[in-house]
């Protein structure tokens, strides 16, 4: 593992409430010739979303950690659904009780979109607690991949949700129109 103090230095804040100041193929770009080549590889995992296939801790603790979000969500649908949950559930090694816990809250929320939310905070703050075993090398680096990630997903999702609620608005002043303009020449 080498030392990104530089690259690290270097990386703007995230938020999953703003968009990201690059995407994660610019991500990528930016970080060929800094990273080794392993390194390297170990990030296109990540932001592949295959840190399972990974090498190092932090892909590994990182899968584990997505692995019980997901079985943990899995059952509180089930629940919820009067349905057993074991055939959507994967395997994964160590167990974090806060993660459960902040996963449970955020199921718990009424709003699908305060769920999704919810589940992606105890995502970053999964990948926090991790990135602080190594603040200025590849650790940093990969936390800062899933983060750019979820980032990214949460921009498509609000762009996706502003275009439809656009064309919903436009259809309704379209049909205004014709209703209006159908009034007007009775």
């Amino acid at each position: 593992m080498g030392d990104y103090t530089y690259l690290v230095a270097s990386l703007p804040t995230l938020s999953l409430e703003a968009p990201p100041p690059f995407s994660p193929e610019e991500f990528r770009f930016r970080c060929q010739g800094v990273l080794s080549e392993s390194d390297l590889t170990e990030m296109d995992g990540i932001l592949a979303g295959q840190a399972a296939d990974g090498h190092t801790a932090f892909s590994q603790a990182w899968a584990a950690a997505d692995a019980q979000i997901r079985n943990t969500a899995a059952k509180v649908r089930a629940a919820k659904l009067g349905v057993e949950a074991k055939g959507f559930l994967h395997s994964h090694t160590g167990y974090s009780v806060w993660l459960d816990k902040d996963v449970n809250e955020a199921m718990a929320k009424a709003n699908p979109l305060a769920r999704e939310m919810g589940l992606d905070a105890a995502r970053w703050k999964f990948v926090d607690e991790l990135a602080l075993a190594d603040a200025f090398g590849l650790t940093a680096v990969l936390a800062f991949a899933v983060k750019l990630r979820l980032v990214a997903r949460w921009a498509t999702l609000e762009e996706a949700a502003g275009r439809e609620r656009l064309e919903e608005l436009v259809s309704q002043l379209e049909e205004h129109a014709a209703s209006k303009g159908a009034a007007d020449f009775n």
